[in-house]
């Protein structure tokens, strides 16, 4: 599931569980005037953000889908940090305890929280060990232009979900997650995936973006702590000019699958991403794979 998976990246736990290790980036912009090398160990995805004048700036999120050595290695140290941190959890909760039975021996309204019974199922913890959910910074593409810039993304090979959007002020938070509704592919090593077109705008006003007029102009009923966001993918280049720096470089369309539905409660808003032709479309709210007609399965990258 979609949820287990954000389990590397997305709890928390304290300081003394985490794991001394540096993840390596799972995205690296490759920016304007750098020279494009394909590393036959790393995955690249090339896509434009389609931004008219007035349209915010907005950032995709990607998820990438952990390999099984990687959930193995999460458990493992999950279960290590948890048995170390476990005599203090139970210290603290036995405290808790104490403190709310004096409190009732008093005539006093009880006031202390209890924490649950320490356990593995809820014990919180962060894995820096390994990053599986990253965006980009929108103003570091490797060519600028009006109205797209293009973007080439240095990546982790793997199954990878386009997870959500945040604000354009660099990958540090998801505003909006896609979690009724989005896309996936894979990213293969030494291959350049054209990932097409991407389109965002704020959903409270109509977006003067075509390709997000259904999805868009919901007023403020649809405001969350953020404005909501909207937005859809084109697997379709928008036109064939790619700059100087990809000259001889092969490019290959890439393969998206239609994911499903899945919870995530690390966001600022939850929204669908709109329908993309011949992958994605909605029933009564219900993704479909178009592929194969029938309704989009969530959880583990969609497959």
């Amino acid at each position: 599931m979609l949820p287990a998976l954000l389990a590397l990246l997305s709890v928390s736990a304290p300081p003394a569980a985490q794991a001394p290790t540096t993840p390596q980036p799972m995205l690296v912009e490759i920016t304007e005037g750098q020279p494009v090398t394909i590393r036959q160990d790393r995955a690249y995805l090339l896509f434009r953000v389609h931004r008219p004048k007035g349209v915010p700036s907005f950032e995709p999120i990607f998820l990438r889908k952990p390999t099984p050595a990687e959930l193995a290695d999460y458990r493992a140290a999950r279960t290590k940090a948890f048995e170390e941190a476990r005599p203090k959890l139970i210290e603290e909760r036995e405290k808790a305890l104490q403190r709310r039975a004096e409190q009732e021996r008093q005539g006093r309204k009880p006031s202390v929280s209890i924490p649950p019974e320490p356990s593995l199922d809820n014990f919180t913890y962060f894995y820096p060990a390994v990053a599986n959910l990253a965006g980009i910074r929108h103003n570091f593409p490797l060519a600028k232009g009006v109205p797209d810039n293009l973007y080439l993304i240095e990546a982790i090979p793997g199954d990878y979900v386009l997870y959500g959007t945040s604000w354009g002020t660099g990958p540090q938070g998801l505003a909006v997650c896609w979690c009724l509704g989005t896309v996936g592919f894979t990213a293969k090593a030494g291959t350049v995936s054209d990932l097409g077109t991407m389109f965002f705008d704020t959903a409270k006003f109509r977006s003067k973006i075509p390709e997000l007029k259904d999805e868009t102009g919901f007023g403020p009923s649809s405001d969350t702590p953020w404005f909501l966001i909207g937005g859809t993918v084109r697997p379709d280049r928008r036109d064939g000019a790619l700059p100087a720096a990809l000259s001889g470089i092969s490019i290959s369309p890439a393969d998206y699958f239609a994911v499903g539905s899945f919870v995530d409660l690390n966001n600022g808003g939850v929204n669908r991403l709109g329908p993309v032709p011949a992958v994605l479309d909605y029933v009564r709210g219900r993704p479909i794979d178009l592929k194969s007609g029938q309704p989009a399965r969530g959880g583990a990258a969609g497959r």
